[in-house]
């Protein structure tokens, strides 16, 4: 878009996603299902690297919802 690249990844998610809960994602070791843990995979790190990454070379990494159940990870750089 003009002078900007976005990547913009969606996923049906199969818990629905709060709005309230979109705030922490890229917090280490955030989860926003309840119900996973260290003995059922995933360390939630995942998105607190990619939001280091994508600072680091200055641009923006957002995340959102339309209906909880689609979550998507948008990226301006």
């Amino acid at each position: 878009q003009g002078r900007q690249t976005v990547l913009s990844v969606t996923n049906t998610s199969s818990v629905p996603v709060e709005r309230e809960k979109l705030s922490h994602v890229f917090d280490r070791f955030y989860r926003t299902d309840n119900s996973r843990n260290s003995s059922t995979g995933g360390n939630g790190i995942g998105l607190s690297i990619a939001h280091a990454i994508v600072a680091a070379h200055g641009g923006k990494i957002t995340a959102s919802t339309d209906n909880g159940s689609n979550f998507r990870i948008t990226v301006i750089m």
